[in-house]
């Protein structure tokens, strides 16, 4: 008799619940209860189905781009980079699609596209750092042209001048005849079998490296590091990636960058920037901005106003 008493009270107090709800829901009772609660979330409301609608325009001019620049590419890029050697550099974290995007674009403007190289898992690993600062002191007097003493920064130059065989601007060629042709390769064996270094460097010609390095951005620190020591180097910089991981190197003045959460446009838009850094030009590009050899293509639109 008890069980069956409960049981009518919670039934009878969950129909009253119900029927608050009901009367709260629409009537001038909601609004003397609730006070301007019930209008700020109308307003909330309408703002997110404005910002949804907003959201799905720029999606659609973003797609509409995409198709455009794929369909425009083999135009847009012909010769751009043609005889020319790009290495493409993957910091740690890097997208895979943004690095097989932007080889095969090189590959399309006439380029050949070196590597992609990148920071092996000692890189920054606690338990070497030991051996990373016994191995400074190996690689250090192999290194041309380099004065920096802060370890990392060393094996940054180090990885640069095993990757390219180059050496940083303005060092001395006597200097860098001295080091020998194979200077690069000794030091990137060194490093790829001490686990700091990954991928097939440029077999560069003498110690003139490539023509052009592109940094696809990911880990900041690992990514600024990159940066700082390529941007040391003749070959010009352009830093690719998200816009969050591009961010800080967008704050230089000696390297290129270029955002993009779409790397079908993207990709063609990182070619374009590398064939504007070969004539000493450092533009930084938004997401979803269109270079200029592109944009007098008549590209459209990509962002809101």
């Amino acid at each position: 008799m008890t069980d069956l008493r409960t049981r009518i009270l919670a039934l009878a107090a969950t129909l009253a619940l119900l029927a608050i709800g009901i009367v709260l829901g629409s009537g001038p009772l909601r609004s003397a209860l609730l006070g301007q609660t019930g209008d700020r979330i109308a307003t909330l409301e309408a703002e997110l189905a404005q910002a949804e609608d907003a959201t799905a325009v720029a999606a659609a001019r973003a797609d509409r781009a995409a198709a455009f620049v794929a369909g425009t590419a083999p135009a847009a890029l012909d010769g751009l980079l043609q005889g020319r050697t790009v290495l493409v550099v993957v910091a740690p974290g890097a997208g895979d699609d943004a690095v097989a995007q932007i080889s095969d674009s090189v590959a399309l403007a006439g380029g050949t596209s070196a590597g992609p190289v990148g920071l092996g898992d000692a890189w920054d690993e606690d338990d070497s750092a030991a051996f990373r600062a016994a191995l400074v002191d190996q690689v250090e007097p192999t290194l041309v042209g380099v004065t920096a003493t802060d370890p990392t920064e060393v094996l940054a130059h180090a990885f640069v001048q095993g990757a390219t065989g180059a050496a940083p601007s303005g060092s001395d060629l006597g200097e860098v005849d001295a080091g020998g042709a194979d200077r690069g390769a000794v030091l990137w064996d060194l490093l790829n079998q001490a686990g700091l270094a990954q991928g097939e460097r440029v077999d560069a010609v003498g110690n003139l490296g490539p023509d052009a390095v592109v940094i696809i951005a990911g880990d900041e620190d690992s990514t600024a590091t990159l940066v700082r020591a390529f941007a040391s180097y003749d070959a010009p910089v352009t830093v690719a990636g998200s816009p969050a991981d591009t961010a800080p190197a967008a704050a230089r003045t000696d390297v290129a960058t270029v955002a993009s959460s779409q790397w079908e446009m993207g990709a063609v838009a990182t070619v374009a920037t590398v064939a504007q850094t070969l004539l000493g030009a450092f533009p930084d590009l938004a997401d979803g901005d269109i270079p200029e050899s592109l944009s007098a293509l008549g590209a459209p639109a990509t962002s809101s106003d």
